[in-house]
């Protein structure tokens, strides 16, 4: 099944959307919603797209590796808490957000592991009751 139709992405998608939307209607969210979860999706979402295109070339087991992970999250962490902070008034430095960013990669490597892999067990588990 194709990562992007997969229940768990489009639920990111429309969870992500849902909040920047209201935020852009300036409704009052919680906390924590208006502030990190569109932070910790963020990741997975992102990465998500780019294993769908690395698939296509690479094949449909491709795996993308913990440390390929580990780099897309340290990148946004230097360029979304360090480097736009210090260019532009409308972001400012967060260490919540880096921790928002490591949860997310987390999360992003538990889908490719065992939900969005060709192989993974739990498919076959529900396919063959």
């Amino acid at each position: 099944m194709s990562v992007l139709k997969h229940w768990t992405f489009i639920t990111m998608l429309v969870v992500g959307g849902t909040i920047y939307t209201a935020q852009r209607l300036e409704v009052e969210l919680p906390s924590f919603i208006n502030n990190y979860v569109n932070d910790i999706l963020s990741i997975p979402l992102t990465m998500a797209v780019i294993l769908v295109i690395l698939r296509l070339w690479k094949g449909s087991t491709y795996q993308l590796s913990p440390l390929m992970i580990t780099s897309v999250v340290l990148y946004y962490t230097f360029y979304f808490e360090h480097y736009l902070p210090q260019h532009t008034s409308r972001y400012t430095a967060d260490l919540y957000d880096i921790g928002c960013y490591i949860l997310g990669g987390i999360l992003f490597y538990l889908l490719q592991q065992y939900v969005w892999s060709a192989n993974n067990s739990l498919q076959k588990k529900v396919s063959h009751k």
